[in-house]
């Protein structure tokens, strides 16, 4: 084992070398590990008839940290990033109050125009702001803010006259 610390020690600038002449930017710690293991497999199996030792760890070095950056391509290529949205789950409870949500909301519509309507369901429904539904109906903000305002004048009326 005090031979391969030596070997370790002397070989260590080999692997950076070899790290940086592959443009390995991320997770440089894990290459230079695999780097760490070649040069232990290039220990334990160097035969003298394959020529210098340094030469062959060198081969050996390289073509395991390509290997190891070839899995890890392909890895990355095939597998998508944890997505919380594709997997929510809503319990059948949750769905039946929005159900209610939207069945409330389609009530305080009547008597409405539709432009009122619709900023009333893009804003309760869709959670979209004044200047998203502008752009969606590609009208100005300041008309979308008419909207707001005349839609809340007349549901406050709604409300006092079904409170009397």
């Amino acid at each position: 084992m005090d031979d391969f610390s030596a070997l370790k020690t002397e070989f260590t600038p080999m692997i950076h070398h070899i790290i940086r002449s592959l443009s390995i930017y991320k997770n440089k710690d894990e290459y230079f590990q695999v780097g760490l293991i070649a040069l232990w497999d290039s220990f334990r199996s160097f035969n003298e008839e394959y020529g210098q030792f340094s030469n062959y760890a060198y081969t050996v070095i390289k073509g395991k940290i390509l290997n190891e950056l070839k899995h890890h391509h392909k890895y990355e290529a095939h597998s998508k990033p944890f997505d919380s949205t594709i997997l929510e789950i809503k319990d059948p409870f949750s769905m039946h109050e929005e159900a209610f949500a939207i069945e409330s909301i389609l009530h305080y519509t009547e008597g409405l125009t539709l432009n009122q309507q619709r900023w009333l369901l893009q804003t309760y429904l869709k959670n979209k702001t004044v200047t998203e539904i502008a752009e969606l109906y590609q009208v100005t903000t300041a008309s979308v803010k008419s909207w707001r305002k005349s839609t809340l004048i007349k549901l406050r009326k709604q409300m006092i006259f079904h409170c009397k």
